[in-house]
């Protein structure tokens, strides 16, 4: 009897008939078994064993084909109680000195030095303002997903994109872009976008897109190196880093400024630690900065209390700091230890959020800042990124003291000026601080508060004459978020100042001083590390966030 067909399977060539055995009239039902056996066996069992290997074949294709078996994030995960946390290895206490040497000016930066250099011509920038290509080619559409490769400078790892865009109240959609670092060549797009948010790669093999398309240079890229080698460098053996005591690890004397806000561990940390995960790298991702990265995570971790606080005798500002480097850590990496840590830490910031008036400020419960909500709205957002829990009424109160402190022509949830604790006296920093999280509230580019905080940064460009980092580390995500001409006046400003400005000679090479060539606004209460660790965000900027509207067609 022949064999069924199932219908859109592949068959089996058809089989030739069989001849059939020879009548026999005499012999025992023994000797008959034995024959009959020996015929099925050269006559039939050809057939069977071909279509055995046939569809073991095929099963094993079908599985090689369908692709590696992803992981849970939600559901695999131990308990907070549960996991063991394991000491990193030693921090490491001998890095060499990366030497930043000085930077010329990019040709596509024109004044009247430059315009002699090469024909303005050729370097027209039409709708994307490149500084480093006179040609590009996006290599597909939607979130980047996982590319990879050595990075150019010393092997840092992968550069790549963290998509802000999954906002609302609800949680991040896990976009197919992939959550992992990745390494290979790096040539092909990933196929998030649509409605898949997520984190992008951060891989190598879409740095040099991210840079052209977004506006980094050599030059920019030359100094998150030496930013990042410095922290190397000043990190404590503990694995953390401190506001006042990283001068212990300067070699020299040069690395003047420590922080008089005080030592703040968790906030110094963090401080730390993001620059290396804006850069790709993270404890389990190849990389130059490895053992730095591991021991800096245990070292949050380990101190963590149980009900998620991080604040490690701070404030509220420590707490979400320390909060949005586990959740970025643990969204790159995937790593399943990390996601109790990160959600406990989540779960208390929203319970210290106040709950009258919906902000955050110094200690749980507090009436808000807008300062410090900014720095919990960030921690948030990252944790939806991440695929963790996020309670949609937290960021709906969050909507409402954003109204309460805003001022100016109202939009969709209130002005585009932003005060302190009140509308009344409009700050620059919180005029930053405030246009970003509406942006991650959802608030559309063309709305009469984004257009009118827009304005009023763009007449607030940077100045050494007003040297602000607290100030441009927000005010330049909000306008790296909306591409077109404001965002390239604004980055060439701020990208330029930023390397000019950075030291080059002795232990302090690659760091930012706080005080020269002219005083930061904030500089004194943070000292050198937050100096060096936003300067090195802000020029991270390229590529550790994808930007969240689409350039604007005239």
């Amino acid at each position: 009897m022949s064999k069924p067909v199932v219908e859109g399977t592949p068959t089996m060539p058809p089989r030739l008939p069989a001849t059939p055995p020879p009548v026999r009239q005499a012999g025992s039902t023994r000797e008959i078994a034995k024959k009959g056996l020996i015929y099925w066996f050269f006559s039939e069992g050809p057939w069977w064993l071909s279509s055995f290997i046939f569809h073991v074949i095929l099963i094993g294709g079908v599985a090689l084909l369908g692709g590696r078996v992803v992981s849970k994030i939600v559901d695999e995960a131990p308990a907070f109680e549960e996991v063991e946390t394991v000491k990193a290895a030693d921090v490491p206490l001998n890095i060499e000195r990366f030497e930043v040497g000085e930077t010329p000016y990019e040709p596509s930066e024109l004044n009247t030095e430059t315009l002699t250099l090469e024909p303005p011509g050729e370097i027209a920038q039409e709708e994307r303002f490149y500084d480093d290509s006179p040609s590009f080619s996006p290599q597909g559409s939607g979130m980047l997903g996982s590319g990879g490769g050595e990075a150019a400078l010393g092997g840092l790892g992968g550069l790549g994109g963290f998509d802000i865009k999954g906002v609302g109240s609800g949680p991040a959609r896990k976009g197919r872009g992939g959550v992992g670092a990745g390494f290979g060549p790096g040539i092909n797009p990933g196929s998030g976008g649509g409605e898949g948010w997520g984190f992008g790669s951060r891989g190598a093999g879409q740095r040099k897109a991210l840079l052209a398309s977004g506006g980094g240079t050599r030059q920019s890229e030359r100094a998150v190196a030496a930013a990042l080698n410095w922290l190397a460098r000043h990190q404590l053996p503990n694995g953390s880093w401190n506001l006042q005591t990283y001068l212990t690890r300067c070699s020299d004397g040069s690395c003047t400024g420590p922080g008089r806000a005080g030592e703040h561990p968790a906030a110094a940390t963090a401080f730390g630690l993001l620059p290396f995960l804006g850069a790709g790298q993270t404890h389990q991702s190849k990389g130059p900065y490895k053992k730095n990265i591991s021991a800096a995570v245990y070292y949050l971790v380990s101190n963590q209390t149980s009900d998620g606080d991080l604040r490690l005798g701070g404030t509220m500002y420590d707490h979400a700091l320390a909060t949005l480097a586990l959740c970025e850590c643990y969204g790159m990496s995937n790593d399943q230890t990390l996601r109790p840590h990160a959600q406990a830490a989540l779960n208390f910031l929203m319970d210290a959020q106040d709950p009258k008036g919906g902000g955050w400020r110094y200690e749980p419960q507090q009436p808000g800042d807008t300062s410090v909500t900014g720095w919990q709205i960030m921690a948030l957002k990252s944790g939806q990124m991440a695929y963790l829990t996020v309670k949609p009424n937290v960021l709906e109160n969050a909507k409402l003291f954003l109204k309460s402190v805003s001022s100016g022509p109202t939009g969709v949830i209130g002005g585009g000026l932003f005060g302190y604790t009140n509308p009344q006296i409009v700050g620059l920093a919180n005029t930053a601080v405030g246009l970003l999280c509406y942006q991650y509230l959802i608030v559309p580019r063309d709305d009469p508060a984004m257009r009118a905080g827009t304005e009023y940064l763009m007449k607030n460009l940077p100045d050494l004459a007003e040297r602000n980092i607290y100030y441009w580390y927000y005010a330049t995500m909000v306008m790296h978020n909306q591409p077109g001409q404001d965002w390239d006046t604004w980055n060439r400003k701020m990208r330029r100042i930023l390397i000019d400005t950075q030291c080059k000679d002795g232990c302090a090479a690659g760091s930012w001083d706080p005080k020269t060539p002219t005083p930061d606004k904030w500089g004194e209460s943070g000292g050198r590390l937050m100096m060096t660790s936003l300067s090195a965000l802000t020029l991270e900027v390229y590529y550790r966030y994808l930007p969240l509207y689409k350039l604007d067609k005239q």
